[in-house]
């Protein structure tokens, strides 16, 4: 039994004992636990002094690094990643910055961006976004000629994070860009679900898009950017066939489609599934807050 399979096993039985009010807390209590097993440091915000001398051995000046240093490094990057111990990730790949490998760097500002959305200075937050697109610019630049897959995912992400502190006009005019790098994204590598996911949410967003976005939307576009329910369902049940429950907001969103068409019956194993999921991340959290709710509201079973 490999360590992740571990931890969703170990976290699924502890998700009884887990009160709504205690989430996070109960879960930053379990997993230092669970991670001491594999030598780790739980992810989250604190403790990089810590992070990063789970690194080892390294040489001060990173332009030295080898080909078979920096592969070690992805590779460590990675698995501290899946894991979600965000403060080990940025640890490792802070000394990269000013790297020109555009896998380090998109990794860098993958991590950067999970440090904004785990901390709760808003301040503070938007400052780690906007770094983190400047690192994926720079990961974009750099990308070798046979492309980048996590480049363009990861620029597809920050640039819409980007335009929602810009405001609705920035961000509708940004989409097709997003659309674009998605894209990009699936022709290098088809084999990603989170970019099937992400195209999902982007065709979710336009067909449920409030009146009021879409007079803005024609305003700015000769063309404005149109989808329907069923073109969102198609990339989420397409990255659910490349790997099930790989993200419980996946399966939401998936429920929230299917709400929406009238399928209510649908929608609530949907919900379901994605309420039953391990917590390991803080959109695990965020989406079983929400399923809480929703199942709530439909008068089902969430004992």
């Amino acid at each position: 039994m490999n360590f992740r399979h571990s931890l969703r096993t170990a976290l699924r039985h502890f998700s009884f004992f887990v009160q709504r009010g205690q989430l996070q807390q109960q879960i930053r209590r379990f997993l230092p636990y669970i991670a001491r097993h594999r030598r780790l440091v739980v992810g989250g915000t604190g403790g990089s002094a810590f992070a990063a001398s789970m690194w080892g051995s390294r040489n001060e000046d990173a332009a030295k690094d080898s080909e078979k240093d920096i592969a070690e490094i992805i590779k460590r990057a990675d698995v501290f990643y899946e894991q979600y111990l965000i403060d080990n990730v940025y640890a490792g790949l802070i000394r990269y910055e000013d790297s020109n490998n555009s896998e380090l760097l998109w990794r860098l500002a993958r991590a950067t961006c999970e440090k904004a959305k785990l901390t709760q200075d808003k301040a503070k937050k938007k400052e780690l976004i906007f770094k983190a697109f400047e690192v994926i610019e720079k990961a974009i630049a750099n990308e070798p000629p046979e492309g980048s897959f996590g480049a363009h995912k990861w620029y597809a992400i920050l640039l819409d994070y980007v335009g929602e502190y810009e405001g609705t006009k920035s961000r509708i005019r940004r989409s097709y860009d997003v659309r674009k790098h998605l894209e990009r994204a699936l022709e290098i590598n088809q084999k990603d679900p989170t970019t099937w996911h992400i195209l999902g949410v982007w065709h979710f967003a336009f067909a449920d898009l409030p009146t009021y976005q879409r007079y803005i939307a024609s305003a700015i576009f000769d063309t404005p950017p149109t989808s329907t329910y069923d073109d969102a369902l198609y990339y989420f049940e397409k990255a659910e066939t490349i790997q099930p429950d790989f993200y419980s907001k996946n399966l939401w969103y998936m429920a929230e489609v299917m709400q929406r068409k009238g399928e209510l019956d649908k929608a609530l194993i949907m919900y379901k599934r994605a309420f039953s999921l391990p917590i390991v991340s803080i959109d695990d959290k965020e989406v079983h807050e929400k399923c809480f709710k929703m199942l709530q509201k439909l008068g089902a079973d969430v004992a």
